[in-house]
């Protein structure tokens, strides 16, 4: 029998790419898994449009699948962030793909934030839910705006098995817009001297170069298979970082716990890359979390020569978007985020 899956997809405010998620995952081989959506306190009509999605009174049109009728309706358990702290009466039934679809056995629980708790937070509530009402042998994040090939859940499994000291697994990620190029092979690797992150074949064609097993400092957080074992030794995502590089953290804990971060390659999935937030918003998160990751996971000497270099880059960026560009709230959006980078503990 194949292992238990809990998949935990964040929402907020963006409910037509949940649906075009949600409508390919529930049409995968994979035999066992549990789908958990947690809204982060949608302003739109995200509720709503999830409970009709599930009624089966709106179809979904995608390049990537066939709207599927016969898989409707989609059972919905819905909770409240605040009840989750609690046991639910019964574990929810996982959903089960038998063929040709049986639609009382698909089921989707619903968790309803009562404010927007960024990624972090928002999927450790559903971990949490997990840890205390399922009992999968993985949790899968991930986001709302990937579209899933069929058998991708059943390679990362796949992958996962193969020893067991991976920890970690992220799937073949392609741009959305453009089916054949790679976004990242998995994830990527850290460079603690200047602070980047670079994701492994970042956006180069697919001819088959990256059609291997690898080895990665982090899996990407768009689509990360965790081991409930990992979870259980590690954590879970560190809420300080709030949005951006907790999974880069997530990766570098369970690794300093033993376990490994690799490249599924046979799993596929698209991603809508870079929809996800503002400029100013992004750029002030980044900048203080790279400085909050590489202070926390290297070693005093490699610290200071990145510090070095990271205040000099600021700097440099700072005072140019003064001067020359005259944004204001880009040069605010450096500065806060450097500043408060440099006081967190």
């Amino acid at each position: 029998m194949a292992d238990e899956v809990a998949v935990i997809i964040l929402n907020w405010n963006g409910w037509k790419d949940t649906l075009e998620c949600l409508e390919s995952l529930y049409q995968i081989n994979y035999p066992h898994y549990q789908v958990i959506v947690v809204d982060n306190h949608s302003q739109d009509e995200s509720l709503e449009k999830i409970r009709q999605y599930c009624q089966g009174k709106i179809r979904i049109q995608s390049p990537f699948f066939n709207y599927q009728k016969e898989n409707k309706p989609i059972k919905i358990t819905e909770i409240t962030n605040k009840e989750t702290k609690s046991n639910i009466n019964q574990k929810p039934p996982t959903y089960q793909n038998p063929s040709p679809p049986n639609p009382s056995t698909q089921r989707l629980i619903l968790i309803k934030n009562d404010e927007n708790y960024g990624f972090a937070r928002g999927n450790n509530i559903g971990i949490e839910f997990t840890l205390k009402n399922l009992d999968p042998k993985y949790i899968l994040l991930l986001n709302n705006d990937t579209v899933v090939d069929t058998d991708f859940l059943t390679e990362m499994v796949k992958t996962a098995e193969l020893e067991g000291k991976i920890g970690f697994v992220g799937p073949k990620t392609y741009l959305y817009h453009e089916k054949d190029i790679i976004q990242a092979a998995g994830g990527g690797d850290i460079d603690f001297l200047k602070g980047e992150s670079h994701e492994v074949a970042f956006m180069e064609k697919d001819v088959g170069n990256y059609d291997k097993y690898l080895e990665l400092d982090y899996v990407g957080g768009s689509c990360l298979l965790a081991k409930i074992e990992v979870i259980k030794k590690a954590g879970m995502l560190n809420e300080a970082y709030f949005m951006y590089w907790e999974d880069v953290d997530w990766c570098f804990n369970g690794k300093e716990a033993g376990y490994k971060s690799v490249y599924s390659f046979k799993s596929k999935i698209w991603h809508k890359y870079g929809k996800s937030s503002m400029n100013y918003f992004k750029t002030y998160y980044h900048n203080r979390n790279r400085l909050y990751f590489i202070k926390k996971h290297a070693d005093k000497g490699v610290y200071r020569s990145f510090l070095r270099h990271y205040l000099g880059e600021i700097l440099k960026e700072c005072g140019y978007q003064l001067i020359y560009r005259r944004d204001w709230a880009m040069f605010k959006s450096l500065f806060r985020g450097a500043l408060d980078g440099l006081r967190m503990n």
